[in-house]
């Protein structure tokens, strides 16, 4: 370590953390559908990528084919996803949300929202903006 790191950053750091963890805890619409965080995690991301390939999935969760496979048969048997063979090529799966997957992620979508509205009830209109636009500095920040 060379360098000293300003106190205030850690600080903020740890804060960032800390809010984080307690709006995550108090999302419960994974524990409601008997899901894990991991497997809702899957969930968005299947939704993100739009016809991704296990491997593809797996690759972003940094986890074996194999686990996501697991996680993938919870999510089926909810019904929540579906696999199906790719066209292009014989031996990859293409993994999409059902209709009834897309619902249940539009409405975690709309309670994470009220519940971060609820926290940053406490900020003045004008720290709110101002909030935004510093993590909107530090999300476009070049490193």
């Amino acid at each position: 370590m060379s360098q000293p790191i300003d106190p205030l950053v850690e600080r903020l750091g740890l804060s960032m953390w800390k809010v984080q963890r307690k709006i995550t805890s108090q999302m419960s619409l994974h524990k409601e559908m008997g899901l894990t965080v991991p497997q809702f995690g899957l969930l968005r991301m299947i939704a993100q990528e739009q016809n991704a390939r296990v491997i593809q999935l797996a690759d972003k969760m940094e986890v074996k084919s194999s686990a996501v496979t697991v996680m993938l048969d919870r999510l089926e048997l909810l019904g929540l996803s579906v696999r199906e063979p790719d066209e292009q090529d014989r031996r990859a799966v293409i993994v999409t949300l059902t209709a009834k997957g897309e619902k249940l992620l539009e409405e975690a979508r709309y309670r994470y929202l009220l519940l971060l509205s609820e926290h940053l009830a406490i900020l003045e209109p004008e720290e709110l903006r101002n909030l935004a636009d510093y993590y909107l500095m530090l999300e476009q920040q070049e490193r």
